[in-house]
């Protein structure tokens, strides 16, 4: 798992705390089993009025539990703070995020609770083509391999983001892929990687995800495809036989939560083949 112990301490200390509005998100839970460490623990609330009563009770079971808690910023929808164990530290950061999302949030042992990994990986997405980050281009990889290819996602997360098109979305994402060796060098990662042999992967799977999107008709847009209930890239040759499951505020099941369970298995059980 990649955590830092301090990360994983503070986690489990405050899993009791999260529940279906107040969630672990971000990088955090989307690379549990991946090799890239997160800097920072990403805590999101569909309402703003829960993101400073939040960050002031976890500081206060931090600090009740011996950790030293130095705040970064407290503004209405986003506080950050430093979290200090003698030598190691992270940080924390408590923050506001729409409530639109493909699946309800789902409890989680080390998390408390954390966003469905389809709704991660959604996020990282629209992260990677708004932002200028290496972090997010390694996150793909991890996202395409572990959880649903680029072109699905991209195509279902145009509805998060109303303007963009799928092809722009990857547009925008090839924009972000160069960064020079300093940025590649400091990456906390379990192991250096080869920045020639990712940067190629990325662009062949920028150029799958491209191919994919033609093929697909455009009043299908903005949904995710299902298969026995699980989300999947599908055949544009053939649609009629998947599920189309739209986003809605809090997400939704396609059938129970029972599938759940199904899910998360699929997801941690290691890279498609």
């Amino acid at each position: 798992m990649a955590l830092h112990k301090i990360q994983a301490d503070v986690l489990r200390l405050l899993a009791a705390s999260r529940d279906p509005e107040s969630y672990v998100a971000g990088s955090t839970p989307l690379n549990r089993e991946a090799a890239r460490f997160s800097g920072d623990i990403d805590i999101f609330h569909d309402r703003a009025d829960r993101v400073a009563e939040a960050a002031v009770m976890d500081a206060r079971i931090l600090q009740d539990a011996g950790y030293q808690v130095e705040w970064i910023r407290q503004l209405p929808t986003l506080h950050s703070a430093e979290i200090r164990d003698g030598r190691d530290a992270t940080k924390l950061e408590w923050a506001m995020d729409s409530d639109f999302r493909f699946f309800p949030t789902l409890q989680d042992e080390l998390f408390g609770y954390t966003l469905h990994p389809v709704d991660l990986a959604l996020n990282k997405v629209l992260a990677a083509a708004g932002r200028r980050e290496l972090r997010d281009i390694i996150d793909l990889v991890t996202v395409h391999e572990t959880i649903l290819p680029i072109g699905a996602l991209v195509w279902a997360a145009v509805e998060k983001s109303p303007g963009f098109t799928p092809e722009g979305l990857i547009g925008e994402i090839r924009r972000n892929l160069n960064h020079p060796a300093e940025v590649w060098r400091s990456l906390a990662i379990e192991k250096p990687l080869e920045p020639s042999a990712v940067i190629e992967r990325i662009r062949g799977i920028l150029d799958e995800a491209e191919q994919f999107v033609r093929q697909m008709p455009t009043e299908h847009a903005g949904f995710l495809f299902l298969e026995k209930g699980v989300p999947v890239q599908p055949d544009p040759e053939r649609l009629d036989t998947y599920t189309r499951h739209a986003g809605q505020r809090r997400g939704q099941w396609p059938s129970s939560p029972d599938i759940t369970a199904a899910m998360w298995e699929q997801y941690r059980s290691g890279p498609k083949p």
